[in-house]
């Protein structure tokens, strides 16, 4: 993993860890962003008896290094061997197993769910007073609820075994449907409730989304979004697949380095979800290409890398009306709003001015902690399919903030700026002929 390179390197490769869970597709997330990531060795106990080898196949293709055991029951490990971390997926059982070793706990519920990570021995309890079986349906608000836990508990066992920042000793609960987060005290329990997820019964066979970027942000929202049920993606994306990619790029693999990411990503997609129509664009989003590329899409997703691109999308959306999810990331922090044309402040009322070259870091100089962008794009995914059913409250006139070392999130309020030249009063952008050429190189 290049951007933690060198001791933290060696010590990720030198890392065993345990995952809990009822069922393969609860830890998807999880674990490809831990074999992402460079965890050396993973021992995976799952409730439900089913076939591994496919998922097992996958991950190793996508870190051949990456070494993983399914189970059934609690294996017998020799006794020298040390576990550098747990994450429970389900509900947790105090167990003599586990003794001393840190652990992440989760559980979810459609559009909601807690994360603590205990570091000590002592006992506690769970968040949800929840039927045993837990949620059992598939919809959407549980896959990006199942999402989003997955990619914060990646971030606390990484954080676990390199000893980084802060992790969640007090619990955390989150809201995807209205985009809230909150600590409180393990002895709050939430009791559980009948939860009415308002996509459920969605028809999201209707629904085309564009995702521009098939990176570390495309991802994951391509991903969710599959996983979710929706069946009609758009990908933009004019590279090809990098071996400096895979630490956070878990659509792509590396028997597939040298072909062009899109192609990758359905390949990936295909897999997942073997009805969904993907429409792919291997070029470069460009100013040439934008409003065409873009005017047959109900909803539009930011997984670009590099600020001229982002402010082209904004500028592209706002003269065409079209919705747009944007998040960016740095290093182990994160950005994330929606733009509703017309409606919300766009991406120049809350940065006017695009930097000179000298004054941003390439994306590759800058880095980032691979799960952090699997956060971002997960929630650019929920994002668009609330757009979709007209549900929750949206980033749209906020701006979250996610710093992944203090494992804090921000919502600011922002306000509509009358004089921004692209949705202002009197907007100056009245098309898309203005200078987008400062590229970020090596990305």
């Amino acid at each position: 993993m290049p951007e933690i390179s060198g001791p933290g390197q060696k010590k990720l490769l030198e890392s065993k860890g345990i995952v809990v869970a009822g069922s393969a597709e609860d830890i998807l997330p999880l674990v490809f962003y831990l074999a992402a990531s460079g965890i050396g060795q993973l021992y995976v106990i799952l409730k439900k008896k089913e076939d591994f080898s496919d998922l097992k196949s996958s991950l190793q293709d996508l870190n051949p290094d990456f070494k993983i055991e399914f189970f059934n029951d609690i294996p017998n490990l020799p006794n020298q061997e040390k576990i550098d971390f747990a994450v429970f997926a389900d509900e947790y059982e105090e167990s003599g197993h586990y003794k001393g070793v840190p652990k992440v706990l989760t559980l979810i519920r459609p559009w909601d769910g807690y994360i603590r990570t205990i570091m000590s021995t002592e006992r506690t309890k769970v968040a949800f007073s929840q039927k045993k079986d837990g949620p059992s349906d598939n919809s959407p608000g549980l896959v990006f609820s199942r999402f989003f836990a997955g990619t914060l508990s990646a971030i606390e066992a990484i954080k676990i075994c390199l000893n980084l920042g802060k992790v969640l000793e007090n619990p955390l609960y989150y809201n995807l449907l209205d985009m809230e987060f909150k600590f409180g005290k393990d002895s709050e329990v939430v009791e559980d409730i009948a939860i009415q997820d308002p996509l459920k019964d969605k028809d999201l066979s209707a629904l085309k989304v564009l995702i521009v970027g098939s990176g570390g942000l495309g991802s994951p929202a391509a991903l969710s979004l599959a996983l979710a049920g929706v069946k009609n993606i758009g990908l933009v994306d004019g590279d090809t697949v990098e071996i400096s990619n895979l630490n956070r790029q878990i659509l792509h693999s590396t028997s597939r380095i040298g072909m062009p990411k899109v192609e990758s990503a359905e390949t990936f997609l295909k897999k997942i979800n073997s009805g969904i129509d993907i429409v792919k664009y291997h070029m470069r989003f460009s100013k040439d290409n934008a409003l065409e590329i873009i005017k047959d899409y109900d909803i539009i997703v930011d997984g670009v890398d590099n600020l001229p691109t982002r402010y082209l999308l904004n500028d592209a959306c706002v003269l065409a009306g079209k919705p747009l999810a944007e998040a960016a990331v740095l290093r182990f922090e994160g950005i994330a709003m929606t733009i509703l044309p017309g409606k919300s402040p766009c991406y120049r009322c809350v940065f006017p001015k695009m930097p000179q070259a000298a004054a941003a870091p390439s994306c590759a100089e800058a880095g980032v902690l691979g799960p952090v962008p699997g956060v971002m794009g997960t929630l650019e995914a929920a994002e668009a399919l609330k757009i979709f059913g007209g549900c929750g409250k949206l980033l749209s006139g906020r701006l979250l903030i996610f710093d992944s070392l203090e494992f804090n999130f921000m919502t600011p309020v922002l306000s509509k700026n009358e004089k921004c030249p692209a949705c202002g009063e009197n907007p100056s952008i009245k098309d898309l002929s203005g200078n987008y050429d400062f590229v970020c190189e090596n990305t």
